[in-house]
């Protein structure tokens, strides 16, 4: 199972991959922001649907489908031609132009 979401830890790994390779660093972080939308679309789909009472609303149902939809979500996001890869490339066009920027100055 991968791990979900941006821990404490693993924010500091985040900023030592940025220092080293920032283009990795930025398709981390559009993959998981692109993970959190389709998590909250499907939580979001979940409760349109009409319930019919035969299967109860238990804590532990409320968990597992919490846990299903990170999964699904994550295994969603990280295709190409998503949303966190049209965000890689435009904030990578973004990341060149500020450091061309500031290799001038």
């Amino acid at each position: 199972m991968k791990g979900y979401g941006i821990y404490y830890h693993k924010l500091n790994e985040l900023n030592q991959l940025k220092r080293e390779n920032p283009g990795l660093a930025l398709k981390k972080v559009t993959s998981e922001f692109e993970a959190l939308i389709w998590h909250e679309i499907l939580k979001g789909f979940n409760r349109s649907l009409i319930k019919s009472g035969f299967f109860p609303e238990t804590l532990e149902r409320k968990f597992f489908e919490d846990f299903l939809f990170q999964e699904i979500a994550r295994e969603v996001s990280g295709r190409s031609g998503g949303l966190g890869d049209y965000l890689y490339k435009y904030l990578s066009k973004t990341l060149k132009e500020n450091k061309q920027n500031t290799d001038i100055k």
